[in-house]
């Protein structure tokens, strides 16, 4: 079972190779992208991890996320009347992900809440970074269906795969 505590992505402590989603995009960016981007300082990925019964190695990844920063045009947000005409910071949600393992088992929306506290305390923080909101881009219909049993996101622009939640409606989160 994994632990409660989500923790920054260490490649040398945590075992990423083993992690299935089922989505492969999802694994790749675990497994080659999330540690070099993280020493590039372009985001930063969090990992629940779990103790594999069948082995004393490493642990395993159940679960992560990875946050990193973005502008977006106000024209590309809901209501921009009140917003500047220059771009303006989001946090990007750049990946979800849970292992095959625990699917089903509620672990998807408990990585979505954490992620979505963990970006509202980055911006509540007094040196913290300031963010309108969190954007993310959907990566399919089951993951639209998933976001959308969350009342709070709205559409982005057009397009129905690339949702916002201001960061006022995560205040009581």
């Amino acid at each position: 079972m994994p632990t409660i505590e989500f923790l920054p992505l260490d490649p040398s402590a945590i075992n990423v190779k083993s992690f299935d989603c089922g989505r492969d995009a999802i694994n790749t960016y675990l497994r080659r992208y999330a540690a070099k981007n993280m020493a590039l300082n372009l985001n930063r990925t969090f990992v629940l991890p779990y103790a594999s019964e069948e082995s004393s190695e490493k642990p395993h990844v159940a679960a992560y996320y990875t946050l990193a920063h973005q502008t977006l045009v106000r024209e590309e947000l809901p209501d921009p009347s009140r917003l500047p005409r220059y771009p303006v910071p989001v946090i990007l949600l750049a990946q979800l992900g849970i292992d095959r393992r625990f699917h089903r088992q509620g672990l998807g929306a408990k990585t979505l809440v954490h992620a979505l506290r963990h970006a509202y305390q980055i911006v509540s923080n007094p040196n913290g970074i300031p963010a309108l909101g969190i954007v993310l881009d959907v990566l399919d219909q089951e993951a639209l269906a998933f976001y959308r049993s969350f009342d709070f996101f709205l559409t982005l622009t057009d397009n129905p795969m690339k949702l916002f939640v201001p960061m006022a409606s995560l205040e009581t989160l």
